[in-house]
């Protein structure tokens, strides 16, 4: 490329495009007005032969430069390049055609490979036997390394194909990688206006999809995205697969919406998902699977139910794929009448969850989700209408979801907690002292499940400890406790929609100021229990805000750090169970990939916490304050840090040589939420004086923390005391809903 005189940043941007960007911008040049521009499009038509070995291109180049050196003076000091540019190009047609000549006499030997690896790959199908894939595997790659730069799509297809099937069987990371790059390669060596380049591409996707899988990397998921979009532009309007490759573009866009939350993924996939509708004849085998993704996808609940219907109206008796759309469909009914309390609403959600896990067999990888929502709305309509046999067949159901779940799998702390509820309402109806001890169970087995996120075993832990303290268990509890707020920092704000996050933060606050002050009540140093409220109220600000200081401190000094911080956070905390794909391996399932990936990521995520850790100046990163930092903040102000809870209400006294502790007895949390509710409501908050409440937070905990201070005189100038308040949010009991 040195004959060429290309301007850098020209040649720069022909580099980063791809093959397709490329051929655009060569037609573009077709006309030239200028040498430069004749010999731009030269070069241009000979980078596309560099890169993909097509010898149209180098043809194109090479008539183009003939006609460029007819038009050159002889005596033009630039003639000799010219020349030089042809020269090198002629060189190169005279090579391949030589290469191609060789190929051509061995392609009998090629095909024979072929053949032969073909054959070899259709016995393993049947037989299984690893022998056989990867000796179809070797014979591919060397058919391959016999044509050189001719060689044709299909072998690069089939050979990505078996090494994908070995990537099943064996879990080899490698074989995985190197199916991807011999897809994308079969995509690069394939025309765009060939027949074959959309299942080509679609191939590719299926590829990264995998990966993605296996990874959680989202860089394969962005390139998934843009490989389904290739594959819908590549396929024509009456095409028959183009419905179905619109649904995987609109599955994509909603894996993505779930990993980042992009309302905008979401909207393109409610807007792919009605083109999907209107490709699709009335009747088609896939009918009522498009309808079940578009209610899905729907934010308008009307509409979601009347979709979710149609698809299960569309989908016979006997289908294997019923279950879930009826499962859906009742999710949906049942997110309604939360919303706005038909009765009626509720009630078909039961019956329609009831008939999901009815024409659901034993064993199906599903039924344990089924009868999770089935026990969920068993339990809504409980609370409503208070039925015991209701109440009895919630904890029946949900026992049996339960017991239908893997040890391992993601899932299954969700199930547990749902269950640990159901009976901590029983024992709260009927007072059943084993119904207790099984919810304690059921809540500890949940905040075990190492391999679910974060943010759902944490209730778990709330649950359990809540449980401890009523039995009087206060060191249980106060463990328990600790090791959920030290869990805290690792909850991701992106793994959490709107709604989780104002049960993540009503969580937080309330599990911080319970661990405080149980950790009090039994009788642990003073410090350790203002640790477990600033930790708490530091993961507060960083759900509000999406960011820690410590983590944006990081991203300052130590970006790449910070980068992988983000991304094992993010993945430690992705809602796995929602991922629309089904499992792809043969003997390995999807939620087992998902475990395994998440133990791994648990792994990588400890060691580069250490890793941070040394880094100077971030010794402390993820952990609270210590006393010398809390005490040097209350220099020269001394700093009141109040804490509610239902168990003890306390004021924590940070000054510049000490901190201790004092208890409010005149301090509830019942008082305080009472007095909050008159501020919210708008019709009292227009008239409400506020003069009661001052005096009466004047006598409660503002006089006895400044009367232990010392400051029982008025102040004689403005050097105030700093009060800075923690005041919990009344913890959230939530359920853990399965949607397929």
């Amino acid at each position: 490329m040195e004959l060429f005189r290309i301007d850098h940043e020209i040649a720069t941007s022909l580099h980063g495009m791809d093959d397709e960007e490329l051929r655009s911008f060569a037609e573009l040049q077709e006309d030239p007005a200028s040498n430069e521009q004749i010999e731009l499009y030269i070069y241009t038509r000979f980078f596309i032969f560099k890169r993909t070995s097509l010898t149209e291109h180098l043809e194109q180049a090479i008539l183009r430069t003939e006609g460029w050196i007819a038009e050159t003076a002889v005596d033009n000091p630039d003639r000799a390049r010219r020349c030089d540019i042809l020269d090198m190009m002629s060189t190169l047609m005279s090579q391949h055609r030589l290469i191609l000549e060789d190929v051509i006499h061995a392609l009998p030997v090629i095909r024979q490979l072929q053949d032969q690896a073909t054959s070899l790959a259709e016995i393993y199908q049947r037989t299984g036997n690893m022998v056989h894939l990867n000796e179809a595997i070797r014979i591919m790659e060397q058919a391959i390394d016999m044509v050189g730069g001719y060689i044709q799509p299909r072998m690069l297809n089939n050979l990505g194909a078996m090494l994908s099937r070995r990537f099943e069987r064996t879990d080899s990371i490698d074989d995985l990688n190197r199916a991807v790059d011999v897809a994308g390669q079969a995509v690069d060596v394939t025309p765009q206006d060939h027949l074959d380049r959309a299942a080509i591409l679609y191939n590719l996707g299926n590829r990264l999809r995998k990966r993605f899988e296996r990874t959680g990397s989202m860089d394969d998921l962005n390139r998934a995205v843009d490989v389904a979009s290739q594959v819908v532009n590549a396929t024509s309007q009456d095409h028959s697969d183009r419905a179905s490759r619109l649904n995987n573009l609109g599955n994509w866009f909603c894996v993505r919406f779930e990993r980042t939350g992009s309302i905008n993924d979401l909207n393109r996939a409610v807007d792919v998902a009605e083109q999907v509708i209107d490709a699709t004849p009335q009747g088609h085998r896939y009918q009522a699977g498009y309808l079940n993704n578009l209610g899905n996808w729907l934010d308008d609940l009307n509409r979601a139910i009347d979709v979710a219907g149609q698809a299960v109206n569309a989908t016979p008796q006997g289908h294997f794929n019923r279950g879930g759309y009826l499962s859906n469909l009742g999710n949906n009914l049942s997110i309604r009448f939360e919303r706005f309390g038909s009765i009626d609403d509720i009630g078909r959600a039961v019956d329609i969850t009831s008939q999901a896990v009815d024409v659901t067999p034993q064993g199906h990888r599903y039924r344990a989700g089924y009868l999770n929502n089935l026990g969920n709305n068993l339990g809504t309509r409980f609370e409503r209408t208070g039925s015991i046999d209701d109440l009895n067949r919630a904890v029946h159901v949900a026992g049996q979801a339960v017991d239908a779940t893997p040890q391992d799998h993601p899932d299954r702390a969700g199930r547990l907690n749902n269950f640990g509820n159901r009976l901590g309402t029983r024992f709260e109806r009927t007072g059943s002292v084993d119904d207790l001890n099984r919810a304690l169970s059921s809540y500890r087995e949940g905040w075990r499940c190492y391999t679910a996120s974060p943010s759902i075993r944490i209730p778990s832990a709330l649950q359990a400890a809540r449980i401890l303290a009523s039995q009087k268990d206060w060191e249980g509890s106060s463990q328990l406790l600790q090791e959920a707020v030290n869990l805290l920092p690792t909850v991701s704000p992106r793994s959490l929609k709107h709604t989780d996050k104002q049960h993540m933060l009503a969580d937080s606050a309330g599990l911080a100021s319970m661990a405080a002050a149980i950790s009090l009540t039994a009788g642990k140093d003073v410090f350790h229990a203002l640790q477990l409220l600033e930790l708490g109220r530091g993961v507060i600000a960083s759900l509000l805000m999406d960011m820690r200081g410590d983590i944006s401190d990081l991203k300052r000094k130590h970006p790449s750090l910070a980068d992988e911080f983000i991304s094992l956070r993010d993945e430690l905390g992705s809602p796995e169970e929602r991922l629309t794909f089904p499992s792809s391996g043969d003997n390995v399932s999807l939620w087992e990939l998902q475990a395994k990936r998440r133990r791994e990521a648990d792994q990588k995520f400890s060691e580069l916490i250490m890793r941070i850790r040394a880094q100077p100046s971030f010794d402390r990163f993820l952990l609270p304050p210590t006393a010398d930092e809390l005490m040097a903040a209350a220099n020269p102000d001394p700093i009141i840090v109040v804490n509610l809870s239902s168990y003890r209400c306390d004021a924590f006294l940070v000054e510049r040589d000490r901190i201790r502790v004092l208890e409010l007895p005149s301090l509830t949390l019942k008082d305080v939420q009472e007095w909050a509710g008159n501020l919210r409501e708008p019709r009292r908050a227009a008239s409400f004086d506020i003069t009661p409440l001052l005096r009466w937070l004047w006598d409660v905990a503002a006089r006895p923390s400044l009367d232990s201070l010392g400051f029982r005189e008025p102040a004689s100038d403005d050097n105030y005391p700093h009060v800075k308040p923690s005041l919990p949010i009344a913890p959230i009991k939530a359920n853990y809903t399965d949607t397929t």
